[in-house]
């Protein structure tokens, strides 16, 4: 794999031009040309939406993925600052960016995406994402456009094995995030590297996108720092994510541009090595 092109950089905006011109060309000096792009859609104006393209050109980047994080399970609980609406905006924008990718919450009954809530993992918790999705499946297609869904521990369909029976009724246009800090559940954190494995086995063929970041435990919750700074097995992630389609993005993720540099250096010697 040509990592060097491939890895890309989560690029997490906020709602001023300044400031996201400065993560963009954070991005940009420290060596990336791929992004996925996330801002609090329900902050941002015309104006923004407009500007932000041109932003990204200038900096030489190209937009992979473009964060659209609706709570697709219950779209009235707004997560992450997405509305149901703002899921309906992202499908012109997307085509402004040229990105092929949005990503979205699995979701939650409660507005609070760290913490459990019984509902998400009571029976026929994730009808309502189906709920959800239908109306916008035609759309994805003629749009060739993928959907990933990104879960956590914590959310409806809470691990690989949950997510893929939902993926199964879905066509292929909406996939997974790949994240092993999301996709491991507390109780098998002593088993990290097998509970990593079968990840990759048990959505083989649905894997849309992959998010690099690290977790340890910090008691009954995960602490959840950048690439390379936690205790995640690195290098077997690293060999998974190399037998993936060339078509899956890559993005690094929880880093702040200060650290972009440093996180590409030590992720291309790694992935090298």
């Amino acid at each position: 794999m040509d990592w060097p092109a491939r890895l890309g950089i989560m690029c997490q905006l906020i709602a001023t031009e300044e400031a996201s011109r400065q993560t963009l060309a954070a991005a940009a000096q420290a060596g990336f040309h791929r992004i996925q792009v996330n801002f609090p859609w329900n902050r941002v104006d015309a104006a923004y939406l407009k500007a932000l393209p041109v932003w990204i050109r200038a900096e030489g980047l190209r937009s992979d993925v473009l964060g659209v994080y609706v709570n697709c399970a219950s779209p009235e609980t707004v997560l992450m600052a997405t509305r149901r609406e703002d899921f309906a905006r992202a499908f012109d924008f997307a085509g402004e960016l040229g990105a092929r990718h949005l990503t979205a919450w699995t979701g939650s009954f409660s507005a609070e995406l760290m913490k459990a809530d019984p509902r998400n993992v009571a029976p026929g918790a994730a009808e309502g994402i189906l709920r959800f999705l239908d109306p916008w499946l035609p759309k994805l297609e003629r749009a060739r456009l993928t959907l990933a869904l990104e879960t956590y521990i914590t959310l409806v369909c809470p691990d690989a094995n949950s997510l893929r029976k939902l993926l199964d009724r879905l066509p292929p246009c909406v996939g997974a995030v790949l994240d092993p800090p999301n996709l491991t559940p507390i109780a098998r954190y002593a088993e990290r590297d097998p509970v990593l494995r079968e990840m990759f086995l048990t959505l083989r063929g649905r894997i849309a996108v992959v998010h690099m970041k690290d977790f340890r435990l910090a008691g009954d919750r995960y602490d959840l720092p950048g690439p390379l700074m936690g205790e995640m097995n690195y290098p077997l992630f690293l060999r998974n994510v190399a037998a993936l389609p060339a078509d899956v993005p890559l993005v690094a993720e929880h880093l702040q541009p200060a650290q972009f540099a440093e996180a590409r250096r030590q992720l291309l010697a790694l992935a090298a090595s």
